[in-house]
């Protein structure tokens, strides 16, 4: 049969004669080389950057850093896949010049040096800022949610806790029912009285552990607790239904893609999170004013008008809640008339200012005598009508202007906001942390998001240039 055969494994053969033959002039390790080596370690408080002059000599963190960027480059992210890539990978072998640290430093420095690759993480947003990389006028927000490194199966919420709580308690009035029917009878054999005085010792601690964990929920106003991973909460994730992790977000240059400003919350939701993305995003881009752009998510009229007040420009649909009966009129079927604070109906009338509703931020208008009216049928059913109007409203106005003014705000928002999260998910396989605990989760994203901006960027510039830039 004729097939193409490899080499004799016993034939001698010329490899290259240094490892720098092995990676080319234009190889992206190189670019983690260059910025790893342009950054002050010790000025970002990486440990061991200053070494001692006692004792066993450390590893640079600047090579760990190289590691780990590398890693979370190629889908290498746990400690023991890094430690075998530096034995095996050519790449590695140059990046890390053969040097070959063992998992557990490796793992023990993303561990130590959390604020230090936070802060390399927003090094390259500067140097990309300061080599006018950035157009930083239109930034796009998004958030997604990553598992955390517990399960989902380890959570207890109230519900379960008040069963288990009635099973043990059923079970200890069983036994102590048992009890009291021994002492009654004669010739009872003392073991079994042992055994059941174990079994009500055993519920009695396990009564205790979920009173512990109820505990543990109360302290921090939640109705869920992870025993392995108490920061972790349930939140609800699209296609993926309730997953156990963290709310990430991101705040991203519309012009080039890079992500400016990230972090890492346990919020379920997005509707507190525009300000201080936006904020963030406006000091990393050293921006006097700044557009920003989001989804229905983040409607909410307080944060526009405080973003406002930061010369950031929010422009953000409105989540609406339309009426139960549709085919009523709508809150947008009465006209406001801002001189004398009220609404007219459609049929004419005024809807006086009637209260306010602090909990829910809302000014209520409302008119009685709809009985008398001629358009009742398709308005309401009671006597009266009412209208209510934001705290707000005015924010709320000013950024659906900014939409209607440019129409291709949001579709640009989707394209650039979202990109990144399929990037880090698919491409980079960061669905789930591999750290336990939601700071260690954020030195996590730290590095996956380094990673995709360097990758980012030398996508839209190339190797050369960017090799010439961090020189």
């Amino acid at each position: 049969m004729r097939h193409i055969e490899g080499e004799n494994r016993d034939q001698s053969s010329l490899f290259p004669e240094t490892l720098e033959d092995f990676v080319g002039a234009d190889h992206p390790v190189r670019v983690i080389d260059a910025f790893v080596d342009s950054l002050d370690l010790q000025a970002l408080r990486f440990s061991k950057a200053q070494t001692k002059d006692t004792g066993r000599k450390p590893y640079s963190p600047a090579d760990l850093l190289k590691l780990y960027i590398y890693g979370y480059l190629n889908r290498v992210t746990t400690s023991r896949r890094l430690e075998a890539e530096c034995q095996r990978n050519v790449e590695v072998m140059w990046l890390m010049r053969r040097l070959a640290p063992d998992f557990k430093t490796i793992a023990d420095f993303r561990k130590d040096n959390g604020r230090g690759i936070r802060e390399a993480c927003r090094s390259f947003v500067q140097f990309c800022r300061k080599a006018q990389l950035l157009s930083g006028s239109l930034v796009a927000i998004d958030g997604s949610k990553f598992k955390a490194a517990a399960s989902k199966y380890q959570v207890l919420t109230r519900k379960q806790l008040k069963r288990d709580q009635a099973a043990i308690d059923k079970q200890v009035d069983s036994y102590l029912a048992h009890l009291d029917e021994m002492d009654r009878e004669d010739g009872r054999v003392q073991l079994e009285r042992d055994r059941v005085e174990q079994a009500l010792q055993a519920l009695k601690e396990q009564s205790q552990r979920l009173d512990a964990r109820g505990a543990a929920m109360d302290e921090v106003g939640r109705n869920e607790h992870c025993a392995t991973e108490p920061q972790a909460r349930l939140l609800r994730s699209g296609r993926e239904g309730i997953v156990l992790g963290y709310n990430v977000q991101v705040a991203v240059d519309a012009d080039t893609g890079v992500i400016v400003h990230h972090d890492v919350t346990d919020e379920p939701v997005d509707s507190r999170q525009l300000q201080p993305m936006a904020e963030g995003a406006k000091a990393a881009l050293g921006a006097d004013e700044l557009t920003v752009v989001g989804d229905k998510g983040y409607s909410n009229g307080e944060q526009f008008a405080a973003c406002e007040e930061q010369g950031i420009s929010p422009a953000v649909p409105r989540r609406v809640i339309p009426n139960a009966r549709k085919d009523f009129y709508q809150k947008s079927d009465f006209d406001y008339d801002a001189k004398r604070n009220r609404y007219r109906c459609p049929a004419g009338k005024y809807l006086e200012y009637h209260s306010k509703d602090r909990r829910r931020k809302l000014h209520i208008y409302r008119r009685t005598g709809c009985d008398q009216c001629p358009l009742q049928p398709n308005c309401t059913k009671a006597n009266s009508r009412t209208v209510t109007r934001n705290f707000y409203e005015d924010a709320f106005e000013r950024s659906e202007a900014r939409l209607a003014a440019d129409p291709t705000l949001l579709k640009r928002r989707m394209h650039v906001a979202e990109r990144p999260f399929a990037l880090l998910k698919q491409a980079m396989a960061l669905r789930r942390f591999v750290c336990c605990g939601q700071y260690a989760a954020g030195t996590e994203m730290a590095i996956a998001i380094l990673s995709y901006n360097l990758k980012r960027t030398i996508s839209r510039i190339g190797v050369p240039r960017m090799l010439a830039l961090l020189a």
